[in-house]
């Protein structure tokens, strides 16, 4: 973490732009590292031609970017049992494959997706095999010389969601046993389970830690405030990252991208004491 090259920033900060005017600014702010996230505006990545996708992609490799993608929640459910939801699935993370590979991204974000209860163990055991299975199947979409990894990120205690609590990631990436497959670690996500599981959880998923999303809150709401603006203690976990080694991919994921500034500028303050 020597200076700003060191981080990436997500597209989420510039939601009210459309993804090519957002790339604009990210690029004009210097930021060489971008994760394109496929909602809202930005969801129509997936539907761009071979053309704006070259475009894109040249644009890349004139700047030195470092590309990653957060495929689409909406829609989406890993978990799902088969039928259609599945199918659409499994389709529409190919298609984000598919680009990753072309930009040669460093890797991809998934949710696991929905279970019908996520305090039930059948229900989490199923819908972590569901998920452990495809992706089993969507590493075999990568060809030996894309260093692209597929990550399952922890998300928050919404309803019926699967992977909010870092120990069915951690049993994902067990049984699909692939270099391929790690865990995108969301600090944020993790201080609104509990005081304490920030550290905890990050503890956990250490073996299988590919990449970080950074922003802060109070505990409460997915605020994606800037880094030193909530309670999340990034001291301790700056250390425990440091005393660990790790070497993986830095994402701020503000709402805003002043926020994304702040939170590089402080998080480079802090990491060199």
């Amino acid at each position: 973490m020597r200076d700003k090259s060191s981080f990436a920033v997500s597209t989420y900060a510039l939601f009210d732009l459309s993804l090519r005017e957002a790339i604009v600014q990210l690029l004009h702010h210097d930021w060489k590292g971008i994760e394109i996230m496929c909602e809202e505006n930005h969801a129509d990545l997936l539907d761009w031609s071979w053309e704006q996708l070259k475009e894109l992609k040249q644009q890349g490799n004139e700047r030195g970017i470092a590309w990653s993608i957060h495929a689409p929640i909406s829609g989406c459910n890993l978990a799902a049992d088969s039928g259609p939801t599945r199918e659409q699935t499994m389709d529409t993370m190919k298609r984000c494959l598919e680009i990753a590979s072309f930009l040669d991204c460093t890797h991809v974000v998934m949710h696991a997706g929905e279970v019908e209860d996520r305090l039930a163990d059948t229900e989490r055991a199923r819908g972590v095999e569901n998920v452990s299975q495809a992706l089993h199947v969507l590493t075999t979409e990568l060809s030996a010389e894309s260093r692209t990894i597929l990550t399952v990120e922890n998300v928050p205690p919404y309803p019926k969601v699967l992977g909010w609590n870092v120990e069915d990631l951690v049993r994902i990436c067990r049984y699909v046993k692939s270099s391929r497959v790690g865990i995108v670690y969301d600090v944020g996500h993790a201080h609104l389970i509990r005081p304490g599981y920030a550290i905890d959880a990050l503890q956990e998923v250490l073996p299988h830690l590919s990449a970080l999303h950074l922003s802060d809150n109070f505990g409460k709401l997915d605020d994606h405030l800037a880094i030193g603006d909530g309670t999340i203690p990034f001291e301790s976990i700056l250390s425990l990252l440091k005393d660990n080694g790790f070497a993986g991919h830095w994402v701020v994921e503000t709402k805003q991208l002043g926020c994304a500034e702040v939170s590089v500028e402080r998080l480079l303050r802090e990491g060199g004491k």
